[in-house]
């Protein structure tokens, strides 16, 4: 397979214009920093969906494709709707899932039939997805939610078991706590007993919050960080604290990050500065030989570009820009360009940070 990072999504800005517009911006700034122009914006909005959609077509790394669909249904709206529909036919089971999970998040009634379809799909997850789908345009079956619980029980591929708790997390319905519960507590895999804690702690289970808490001081490795994002998606600023405490302290910077972002989401901006620095940290470990240099770096520029989204500071914009359009790695041009439709669109989704 051809290197993703060979074939960037955009490019560096040749034409004058997008230049002059950043000039401007600058100048108009006062020298008291970064004040974009309402020109500036326009061409930087139109800039990053684009490169939204090229992720979603993406042909060298199915991975920029699913990430791109996942893109798409959080920042292009009823835009992006007919881009998704597209990701059900795609070649690869992972496109398939996140395109029908989309689908299902924008309840789109009108992809009932193309999803439908996809309950006889090969792959179990993509027929877990189109289940979820399906019930959030509100044709729940009793056919399917049993399928979907059987997976979750009996497949014996764990990543099945994950995508089926990941979700019945993501319906949002009460009703799915004792099965959420009773994987959390008995699966033999780590990574669906944690995702079934993610889809209890966001309906508000105070034990799994707990859980999630102590995760995010005692956690090593990918733990602390998951624990994190979560926090900062529970509905109960009580967490806050917590959050606050790691970014301060963690001695792993994904977890500050993931803090920053988690801080974020809730409205306050308190990890900018460190989001902002972290857009091109380059300091990997080179002595991991499970976790190659340029994966570390992707998700430590992903997590920046992502809390930066969050936090919703126009600031930001500049370097979210040149990271957009720095060709080495697709997927942080992605969630470069999820970051600015984030923030530029802040208005109409929710209050500015605190």
């Amino acid at each position: 397979m051809r290197d993703s990072r060979s074939a960037p999504l955009v490019s560096a800005a040749k034409d004058n214009t997008l230049a002059a517009l950043l000039v401007l911006a600058m100048l108009t700034a006062g020298g008291c920093g970064f004040e974009p122009t309402p020109e500036f914006i326009k061409a930087l909005r139109a800039e990053a969906q684009t490169c939204v959609e090229r992720g979603m077509v993406y042909p060298f790394d199915p991975a920029v494709r699913t990430q791109a669909m996942e893109a798409a249904c959080k920042v292009l709206g009823d835009a992006g709707r007919l881009r998704i529909r597209e990701g059900l036919k795609d070649q690869h089971p992972g496109v398939r899932f996140a395109a029908a999970m989309a689908l299902g998040k924008f309840k789109d009634k009108a992809a009932v039939p193309a999803l439908r379809s996809l309950t006889s799909d090969p792959d179990a997850s993509v027929r877990i997805a189109a289940y979820f789908a399906l019930e959030q345009c509100g044709l729940a079956s009793t056919e399917y939610r049993t399928a979907w619980r059987d997976c979750l029980r009996k497949h014996e591929n764990p990543e099945v078991r994950r995508n089926a708790v990941l979700a019945l997390g993501q319906l949002n319905d009460t009703s799915t706590i004792p099965i959420l519960r009773a994987a959390a507590n008995g699966d033999s895999d780590e990574g669906v007993r944690t995702q079934a804690l993610e889809g209890l702690a966001l309906l508000g289970d105070k034990d799994a919050v707990s859980r999630f808490t102590f995760e995010a001081f005692g956690g090593v490795g990918y733990r602390q960080p998951f624990a994190l994002i979560t926090l900062g998606q529970v509905p109960d600023d009580r967490v806050v604290p917590t959050l606050r405490s790691r970014l301060a302290s963690s001695p792993y910077l994904e977890a500050r990050l993931a803090a920053a972002r988690g801080l974020g989401a809730k409205g306050w901006a308190d990890g900018l500065e460190l989001a902002m620095r972290s857009l091109d940290w380059n300091k990997p470990d080179r002595n991991l030989p499970e976790d190659r240099p340029e994966n570390q770096i992707m998700r430590v520029r992903s997590m920046a570009a992502m809390a930066l989204g969050e936090i919703g500071d126009p600031k930001a914009l500049e370097k979210l820009k040149k990271t957009m359009e720095n060709p080495e790695d697709p997927r942080v041009q992605l969630a470069a360009a999820t970051a600015i439709l984030m923030i530029v669109d802040r208005d109409a989704r929710q209050p500015s940070v605190r």
